[in-house]
């Protein structure tokens, strides 16, 4: 990545953060809890066997309470987990409750990694997306590392779903060729299929 384009991914980055932190846990609750009624709304997530989802840290969506719906209704659910941060290697890690993600990795929850839990990506019906901000071609802003642009590599572009909060959508991000954007964003106030899928 040149220099240039990494100056502008974080002024992103700090832009966006700094507004989202800036939002009261309640009304993120509220927000979030907006989000997941529009979530419902899809056939893709009713349909859906197997359901990825972030376990949220800090002032992302929240999701244990979608996680724990999604339970609920007999879906299976996985999470992302990583090795270490030095490989940057991501898998799909099948949990039967929020408990199982005892487990904190460069800050994030998650579940240990065993071999019988991963889920493969072709057995993954939806996966939901973090990002600190969103365009509305699809592409997000992540934290930097590349854990879900490596791992989204080969899924298909309907099956990913970006989740923020509306003040997290702007026209257009600095992206580069290895960025993959999602098929679907949701916020608390929209769906918004990307253009093209």
């Amino acid at each position: 990545m040149n220099d240039c384009l990494e100056l502008e991914k974080r002024k992103v980055r700090y832009k966006f953060l700094a507004i989202r932190n800036g939002v009261e846990p309640a009304l993120a609750a509220a927000y979030s809890a907006d989000i997941f009624v529009e979530i419902k709304k899809l056939s893709l997530y009713r349909k859906a066997k197997t359901v990825m989802f972030y376990l949220s840290s800090g002032s992302e969506v929240v999701t244990d309470f979608m996680v724990n719906s999604a339970l609920d209704n007999g879906k299976t659910v996985v999470v992302p987990a990583i090795e270490n941060s030095e490989n940057r290697k991501m898998y799909a890690v099948k949990i039967s409750r929020l408990e199982d993600a005892c487990q904190s990795v460069c800050g994030i929850r998650q579940p240990g990694i065993s071999p019988r839990d991963i889920v493969e990506k072709g057995d993954v019906d939806l996966v939901f997306v973090p990002g600190i901000a969103f365009d509305a071609r699809g592409y997000r802003t992540g934290y930097g590392k590349g854990y879900y642009d490596r791992w989204l590599k080969s899924v298909p572009l309907e099956k990913t779903v970006g989740l923020a909060y509306d003040f997290q959508i702007t026209d257009k991000l600095p992206t580069e060729e290895y960025d993959i954007p999602v098929g679907v964003i949701i916020t608390e106030k929209r769906i918004m299929q990307i253009e093209g899928i």
